[in-house]
């Protein structure tokens, strides 16, 4: 999977989540949307280890390791990717 697709999917899996958690804490009880959290929350890490991997890190203090070199400034911002 590409670098653009794997950001994507990554954006797709974070709000997915958000919305998970809205509605678990209006509906706690309810076993398959924890289940479906509890997936898309492993495919969440998996998808940031193998973008890490790939381009180098997804965020900064400390929950993002960094490569060989500090390489935030030779990657671009968010909002400059062309999708």
């Amino acid at each position: 999977m590409g670098q653009h697709n794997v950001l994507h999917r990554l954006q797709q899996v974070q709000f997915a989540l958000i919305e998970l958690q809205f509605y678990l804490d209006m509906n706690p009880d309810d076993q398959r949307a924890v289940q479906q959290y509890n997936c898309l929350s492993d495919e969440l890490h998996h998808l940031k280890h193998e973008y890490e991997a790939a381009c180098g890190p997804l965020m900064q203090f400390g929950f993002s390791n960094s490569p060989n070199r500090w390489v935030w400034t030779s990657t671009p911002w968010p909002w400059e990717i062309e999708y």
